[in-house]
């Protein structure tokens, strides 16, 4: 049995109305994804289902951490994630992915997976700059020998006697400088 099956919601069953699911997202729903980034995390998802007659309403709410690859140190760390979206799923003869916020189903089904869905709005509230967060004094929590190195390869002195691009001058003229 795959372990994404789980992450369905059976809605033929239900009333109208709202209902809600819980989820989880741990190391074995991250491996389930190839070229997944993310290979450890705990994060719970709650999803709740607002069924009416023509379309479901979905709105997910992820609160947890995963554990990721410092950008700065190279280190890996815990990296909270927490986010709300919402999908609207409607019935269809054609099945697709119209856009960010609705899905297509057709009428006869009477589930919805929500395993990719749920993958892709964690990812997406991981920041683009991935880095250590500093401690409560303000200082960084990577790993002091990387940033001793990375210290080392700084360059301080630019050379002055480079001749400036007769370009910028112009340019500089324009703005006023």
């Amino acid at each position: 049995m795959n372990y994404l099956s789980q992450y369905t919601i059976p809605f033929s069953g239900l009333k109208e109305g709202k209902h809600l699911f819980d989820f989880t997202a741990d190391q074995r729903f991250f491996a389930g994804f190839e070229e997944s980034e993310i290979e450890k995390g705990n994060v719970n998802i709650q999803v709740e289902l607002e069924r009416r007659s023509t379309y479901l309403r979905l709105v997910f709410v992820h609160d947890g951490e995963i554990e990721l690859i410092c950008d700065r140190c190279l280190d890996t760390y815990l990296q909270p994630v927490n986010g709300r979206n919402v999908m609207l799923v409607k019935f269809s003869e054609n099945e697709s992915d119209d856009g960010d916020e609705v899905i297509y189903i057709h009428p006869g089904k009477h589930q919805v997976d929500v395993s990719k869905l749920i993958y892709e709005f964690i990812v997406l509230s991981i920041p683009i700059r991935r880095v250590h967060p500093d401690d409560q004094e303000g200082n960084s929590l990577c790993d002091p020998e990387m940033l001793k190195k990375l210290d080392e390869h700084i360059i301080t002195d630019l050379p002055e006697d480079e001749p400036i691009d007769p370009r910028w001058n112009d340019l500089k003229k324009i703005i006023g400088n």
